[in-house]
């Protein structure tokens, strides 16, 4: 006898959903399309107090008013201690809203599209000392061997950072990472916090520009040289790129480790790509689509309004379910499938609206370089075990990925 659905005893963070969420998204599009996710721990704790959103129309809706749902709003509750202190550092542009954002954004977006023009060669030239270094055995882990190194180099490039210190901020922003699931334990959290203040020292040095600088052409020296003349604060300059180095490379990651994934488990799907090497553009697209690497985003409500029938106050949380939009049927054909010749018009894995994803244009660089370079080395790979998945629901991925060749 099926279980009926209750959207109360919703747990993001149940290991049967973090391993495969389409079930869950199914039931919450049919029965709850706008329901209030609470989950506290026993000591109190409250970890998620939000409405989350599932269909693709309200997803829609809530991503392209920038008027109604905001990043940020003066009446929104305070984060939980003691990381509500970090609210008084100035916003970046990942976390700012207009008209502030509005004047920011295409200076950014112009600076990111001349940062990134060498990002195929440079891609290339990056993937093979790592695929050598793997070929010396028969079997690799690809997260930690290839899908985070190659994405987080090509990103310190862009970024303009000095080579010496690529393996440092890398570390600075795993740590980042790992904390950014409220279940993990305090000290881990906490060091996350001390490691993105670390990040923030960092960027604030490097600005001075002595005895280090960024490289000329970078996407420091470009907000350095293009942005503060046109009114980029030095306190912007430094929380986007706190933003980039900590959000610009690891959507690639992501998307590379899962999108692997999900190729060897569809053998025919991979063996229609090396066939067709031009549908790669669109099989980024549909890899995206089927497991967005940010699974939900947040906005707050800045006024009274109604979502899906449901009444929502000014100032609640809103939980924007990207992850659900994506596979909602309305939109996509059996959405729960893997299919390259997808017409993949309309999903949100990059966002929707004035905060589109500002590295979008960077993954769609990379990704397709990095599956050609893997999967030319290695024509015969395949899986090599069980993968385990992270734990964050705000996030999509492989944590380790076990293959073998040869």
């Amino acid at each position: 006898m099926t279980t009926p659905f209750d959207p109360t005893a919703f747990n993001p963070h149940d290991p049967a959903f973090i391993a495969n969420p389409g079930p869950t998204y199914t039931q919450f599009r049919e029965q709850a399309p706008v329901a209030k996710v609470h989950v506290a721990l026993p000591n109190g704790f409250v970890l998620y107090d939000a409405w989350w959103v599932f269909r693709h129309a309200d997803v829609q809706t809530v991503l392209r008013d920038k008027d109604l749902f905001l990043k940020n709003a003066a009446n929104a509750a305070p984060a939980p201690g003691p990381f509500g202190v970090l609210e008084n550092l100035p916003k970046g542009i990942f976390s700012m809203d207009p008209p502030r954002h509005d004047v920011l954004r295409p200076m950014l977006d112009a600076m990111l599209a001349q940062a990134i023009e060498q990002v195929p060669a440079v891609t290339a030239e990056l993937a093979q000392p790592l695929l050598q270094a793997a070929r010396k055995g028969r079997r690799m882990e690809l997260v930690n061997a290839y899908a985070m190194p190659l994405p987080s180099s090509v990103l310190m490039s862009v970024l303009g950072l000095p080579k010496e210190h690529w393996a440092g901020v890398e570390q600075w922003v795993s740590a980042i990472l790992a904390g950014n699931d409220f279940t993990s334990p305090m000290a881990q959290r906490l060091g996350a916090g001390t490691c993105a203040m670390a990040l923030g020292g960092y960027f604030a040095a490097l600005m001075r520009g002595c005895p280090v600088k960024a490289h000329a052409g970078g996407m420091m020296d470009l907000m350095l040289s293009q942005g503060v003349p046109q009114g980029m604060t030095p306190d912007e300059i430094q929380m986007t790129s706190i933003n980039l180095a900590v959000a610009g490379y690891l959507s690639t990651v992501f998307l590379i480790a899962t999108g692997t994934w999900s190729l060897l488990q569809q053998p025919d799907q991979l063996a229609l790509l090396k066939a067709r090497p031009e549908l790669m553009p669109n099989a980024v697209q549909e890899m995206v689509r089927l497991d967005s690497p940010v699974q939900v985003t947040d906005r707050v409500a800045a006024a009274d309004t109604t979502l899906g029938g449901v009444a929502i106050k000014a100032g609640e949380r809103i939980g924007v379910v990207v992850g659900s939009a994506n596979r909602d049927p309305a939109v996509f054909k059996n959405p729960d499938q893997l299919d390259l010749l997808r017409d993949t018009d309309g999903h949100v894995g990059f966002g929707a609206g004035i905060h589109f994803c500002l590295g979008a244009p960077l993954a769609e660089k990379v990704a397709p370089v990095a599956f050609k370079a893997l999967f030319d080395a290695f024509p015969d790979l395949r899986l090599d075990g069980q993968p385990q998945w992270m734990t964050d629901p705000y996030l999509r991925s492989v944590a380790n990925l076990p293959l073998a060749f040869g």
